[in-house]
């Protein structure tokens, strides 16, 4: 706080991070990305906490905080997909599978984002689900540390997909008792 660094360049500074940890998995170096996507994620939650004791929180902040969350979710899955789909590590059939399911760990990721950003746009909470974007990126520092991609991206996937539809059949209760009221 006493730096002066203000939140909107933290949150510059954790994609650009993020973006070699890109890198590093693009290369195939999962541990050196994994200690990466650490000192990301320690950026990623400085904004926040820095914006609110600089007492500077805005609506701009925020928007640009969730559309940065977005592009640095996109920095795990798609050099995964590089990495597993186009150029193969070993050539194996299991390759095809982790690009696989990181192409539906993007997606389900993004959805889980966009159901709670749409609900909260249209009035309604929507604070549920097991797999919130901390626990994603856990997953996948996980998966990238101990080099257990594909176990990772299984568990990230089912965890999203369930999280998914928790937070449509939380937003459909709601809108219920609305309808109701």
């Amino acid at each position: 706080m006493k730096t002066g660094v203000s939140p909107d360049a933290i949150t510059a500074m954790g994609v650009a991070i993020q973006s070699g940890a890109a890198y590093l998995i693009v290369q195939g170096d999962l541990f050196a990305a994994g200690v990466v996507s650490i000192v990301a994620a320690i950026f990623d939650t400085l904004d926040g906490a820095v914006a609110k004791a600089q007492n500077r929180k805005s609506k701009f902040g925020a928007l640009l905080d969730s559309t940065t969350d977005r592009l640095s979710d996109a920095l795990f899955f798609l050099p995964l997909v590089w990495l597993y789909g186009i150029r193969p590590v070993d050539g194996k059939q299991e390759d095809l599978w982790i690009a696989g399911l990181a192409m539906a760990g993007l997606v389900l990721s993004f959805l889980v984002s966009y159901v709670k950003a749409r609900a909260e746009g249209l009035g309604f909470e929507c604070t549920v689900g097991i797999a919130e974007r901390a626990e994603r990126l856990v997953i996948m520092i996980i998966g990238l540390l101990f080099e257990v991609v594909l176990p990772a991206l299984v568990v990230l996937t089912v965890l999203s997909f369930i999280t998914f539809f928790q937070r449509l059949f939380h937003v459909r209760k709601q809108a219920s008792l609305r309808a109701a009221a």
